[in-house]
């Protein structure tokens, strides 16, 4: 079902149209506002949807995967350090 945008020639109104079919689209929307016929289709981004969540006008693009976090030599053996002192409280507790 596609959702197109468009613009009215007389009074300036931006107005979104839902269809539900592509051959509907074809059909040219009057103007919500003044009931104008002279509107013209404007180029919008796509929504995206993902299976995080739902569409919110675009902001997928702002927000980015979370990364892991990156262990070099120093941080492998701070996180090495800290299991054997678990192990050895754990073991005298």
């Amino acid at each position: 079902m596609p959702v197109y945008e468009y613009q009215c020639e007389d009074c300036g109104v931006r107005f979104e149209k839902l269809f539900l079919s592509i051959a509907q689209a074809a059909a040219t929307p009057a103007c919500p506002q003044c009931n104008g016929t002279q509107v013209r289709r404007l180029l919008s981004l796509p929504a995206i949807h993902t299976a995080e969540g739902g569409s919110n006008g675009g902001e997928e693009y702002e927000s980015e995967p979370a990364k892991p976090p990156v262990f070099g030599r120093k941080e492998l053996q701070e996180a090495m350090e800290t299991k054997k002192r678990l192990r050895e409280e754990a073991s005298e507790g």
